[in-house]
């Protein structure tokens, strides 16, 4: 039912405005029983209407702008214990994937302020004896970045701030093994975003650095060999991530309240 609403307002609506007035109409519909189950958790009314809206690359590019400063606004009203806490559950759902057990190298994130918190996946990679690859930023020209592997959690925690102040390897430390290097067991990545959707779709910060690194990695170790789980918290959920054909699908999702059955 959502998707032929979304469906009728972009294919039989000539102009934005009549656009959103349908998904204005939508949202309410959908919000009342018995379509209300049919919807993730978390749906804004904008999460709709600018669905409805895109056509054309620029407009692609307009509605991902639009969602990142309205989620960097949802973001920014949450506690930093809740963002935690939330972390937290996931973390749980993380450790009990056989992607997770399987793996031997893990590629993962240190979160920035306002973020999804990997501190619990970390310390726990690092308990497990995983080989654990952390980013770091080459070239903000070229959007380009590479995982490097860390050779424990006191050995993270010496890291000093990078780019966006955001701790990564130093450039003048020892030789560290790039996880795209011949040999490296990488397997799995964590991947951040700013927000999700059920079906895999991610919506990054906008500078391309994770889906440049994606495409690499693809080239190098084959399509579907690492495996892609992003980490997100509800509030960041939406109904559908606009992307074109360069943007990444994740192959697992996890939220706190993901049902078991998804």
């Amino acid at each position: 039912m959502k998707n032929l609403l979304v469906n009728c307002a972009r294919n039989w609506l000539p102009t934005p405005s009549k656009a959103r007035a349908v998904c204005s109409f939508a949202v309410a519909l959908l919000r009342t029983p018995p379509f209300r189950s049919v919807l993730p958790r978390v749906v804004g009314r904008r999460d709709l209407c600018t669905m409805a809206c895109v056509d054309g690359a620029g407009d692609l590019k307009a509605v991902k702008q639009a969602l990142r400063t309205e989620l960097r606004a949802r973001l920014a009203a949450l506690e930093d214990d809740a963002i935690m806490h939330a972390s937290e559950a996931v973390a749980q759902q993380l450790f009990a994937l056989p992607e997770y057990a399987q793996s031997k190298g893990v590629a993962c994130f240190l979160s920035m302020p306002k973020e999804f918190n990997t501190r619990p996946i970390l310390e726990r990679l690092f308990k497990d004896c995983k080989r654990v690859y952390l980013p770091r930023v080459e070239s903000v020209k070229d959007h380009t970045m590479s995982m490097l592997e860390a050779a424990s959690l006191a050995d993270m925690d010496a890291f000093p701030p990078g780019r966006w102040n955001i701790p990564e390897p130093a450039r003048d430390g020892p030789a560290r093994v790039e996880a795209l290097q011949d040999g490296s067991d990488i397997d799995l990545i964590v991947v951040p975003g700013l927000a999700f959707d059920i079906r895999g779709g991610r919506l990054g910060q906008g500078a391309g650095f994770y889906d440049r690194y994606l495409a690499k990695m693809q080239e190098c170790k084959g399509k579907g060999t690492v495996k892609l789980v992003g980490v997100t918290i509800d509030d960041l959920i939406i109904a559908q991530v606009p992307r074109d054909d360069l943007d990444f699908l994740m192959d697992k999702v996890l939220w706190p309240s993901k049902p078991s059955s998804q």
